[in-house]
């Protein structure tokens, strides 16, 4: 057993400068709306991805580092079922900082940054091996 005991879940936090803003940038251009919208200590919006969870938090919300947000040391990879470059186009055409799509023997991926830096994959698998491991995956964390 895991000295954290039994996990029923996991969500990543994501640090940002203007929740408001942030909220409104995942609507309008990723085309997310929250889950849970609330407060405790600091506000937040929980989005959920599949059944992966990240929470949108303010940066007085920091234990460490305050400020630091967007380094790009974290990047959250998002399956999807839609062609790469179609995403990209969409996502681009509403202003979205992208990188250009780059192809590896599994997946067709590119990166999309929040306008705090938090960053993206958003990836296809594009052979029978890719497609069996997201499959893996999904039925394991799932």
């Amino acid at each position: 057993m895991s000295v954290l005991g039994n996990l029923s879940m996991m969500a990543t936090s994501l640090y940002v400068k203007d929740m408001a803003a942030s909220v409104d940038w995942y609507r309008d251009v990723m085309g997310l709306e929250p889950v849970f919208e609330g407060s405790d200590a600091h506000p937040y919006a929980t989005y959920q991805v599949g059944s992966a969870l990240f929470v949108l938090e303010p940066t007085d919300a920091l234990w460490q580092g305050k400020g630091m947000v967007g380094s790009g040391a974290c990047t959250l990879n998002l399956v999807t079922d839609r062609a790469p470059a179609d995403v990209l186009a969409d996502l681009r055409a509403k202003g979205a900082d992208c990188s250009d799509i780059v192809d590896s023997p599994g997946f067709s991926s590119f990166l999309v940054t929040d306008p705090d830096g938090n960053r993206f994959y958003v990836t296809q698998p594009v052979n029978a091996k890719a497609v069996a491991e997201v499959a893996e995956a999904t039925k394991t964390s799932g």
